[in-house]
């Protein structure tokens, strides 16, 4: 990591278990380790790294550390003891069903639960059960709600997921579709069918998780696709590291299926980070078969570069945010297809959005009038 300040160095030796450029000696030095440590959401796994190096913060540090930790930990204890609850209720109804993130991670990855800040739940069920896994959850006091730019009929059509809500409950989001998304719609060839039936038992039949390379790639994309490499970056990278050193992974597979997924580009630029960030112990990631041509790898380190990622990379929202989107295509001819879909989407995804099925071919151009007027407006794609 020779492109970041001494702050993001020192935070990453600890975390990888690494040797310390300098110790933080200073009060100073510790306020500034504590709020990188917050701002990429990795306290509770510093508290443990200082813990087992026998450091000891200044108190205020040290105090700081302990009620991130032990928040989190109650937090989780809260979400794990509802996935029991619902998974037991899924197998009883005889649904199929793969924890995801948080869910598969905290403890099988990380060996603490509290290390793994989760906010919600992720769970995949195939299509054709999703009905049946919602009519479950309703049984179990959850309701689903529609998010007011993306209607249930789209959700159930094209978004891959449905939202469930439930008082004094963790949001469980029911996936139908782990790889979701107008730019996975338009630009990917994944088979989500040979995904499922690669998944390997994690309690019996009924409770499942992704195949490890699967599972890699799909972490991938989630980073570089849906959340544009901002907000979960340094977390994901540490997801990844810890998940290499616990999973046996054919890195020779993860860069084939990224390659015939068309998901290289993207799947390229967060092992990248993975490697500049955290290493590339025997130079075991596929990089060299995944990396993009000579000027896309300049265009991205502009968007995503390891320093910026360090920093807070946010390419959530504006103009950047697409443009990033459309540079890690794979291919010129799909970036062509997702820039149109953008400014003209297709028949189906216009009514769903703006919930209006079966409109007139009359109505169908007045929304492509209207959604052209809130691209202009809201400067968002």
């Amino acid at each position: 990591m020779t492109d970041v300040d001494l702050d993001a160095e020192r935070l990453v030796a600890l975390l990888a278990r690494r040797p310390l450029v300098s110790e933080a000696s200073i009060e100073a030095d510790w306020e500034r380790l504590l709020a990188l440590a917050m701002q990429h959401d990795v306290a509770a796994v510093l508290r443990a790294r200082l813990k087992e190096r026998g450091l000891i913060p200044p108190p205020a540090i040290a105090e700081a550390l302990r009620q991130v930790y032990f928040a989190s930990a109650a937090r989780n204890m809260r979400l794990f003891h509802e996935l029991g609850g619902i998974l037991r209720a899924l197998q009883a109804a005889g649904i199929p069903v793969i924890p995801l993130k948080g869910a598969c991670l905290a403890e099988a990855v990380y060996g603490d639960i509290a290390l793994r800040p989760m906010s919600d739940l992720d769970l995949w069920v195939q299509r054709q059960q999703l009905d049946a896994a919602r009519a479950v959850m309703q049984s179990l006091g959850y309701v689903s709600r529609s998010k007011a730019d993306r209607p249930l009929a789209l959700q159930d059509a094209l978004a891959g997921e449905t939202q469930m809500f439930k008082a004094n409950a963790p949001l469980v989001e029911i996936h139908w579709n782990i790889f979701p998304g107008e730019w996975v719609r338009h630009t990917t060839r994944i088979d989500e069918d040979v995904v499922w039936h690669r998944t390997v038992p994690l309690e019996g039949e009924g409770v499942r998780q992704l195949s490890p390379e699967d599972a890699v790639i799909q972490s991938c994309v989630h980073l570089a696709v849906s959340h544009q490499m901002s907000g979960i970056g340094l977390r994901t990278l540490l997801d990844l590291d810890l998940a290499r050193q616990q999973w046996v992974i054919d890195w020779r597979a993860v860069g084939q299926r990224a390659r015939a997924w068309r998901v290289s580009c993207a799947t390229w630029l967060v092992l990248q980070a993975l490697a500049g960030v955290f290493g590339d112990p025997g130079n075991q990631l596929p990089l060299g078969g995944l990396s993009p041509s000579p000027f896309r790898r300049f265009v991205l380190k502009r968007f995503a570069s390891t320093r910026l990622l360090m920093e807070g990379l946010d390419l959530s929202s504006g103009p950047r945010r697409f443009l990033f989107l459309l540079s890690i295509v794979d291919r010129p001819a799909d970036a062509v297809v997702l820039l149109w879909r953008a400014l003209f989407p297709d028949r189906l995804w216009l009514t769903l959005r703006y919930d209006l099925p079966g409109a007139t071919s009359w109505r169908v151009w007045r929304l492509r009038l209207r959604h052209i007027a809130h691209l202009v407006i809201s400067r968002e794609i």
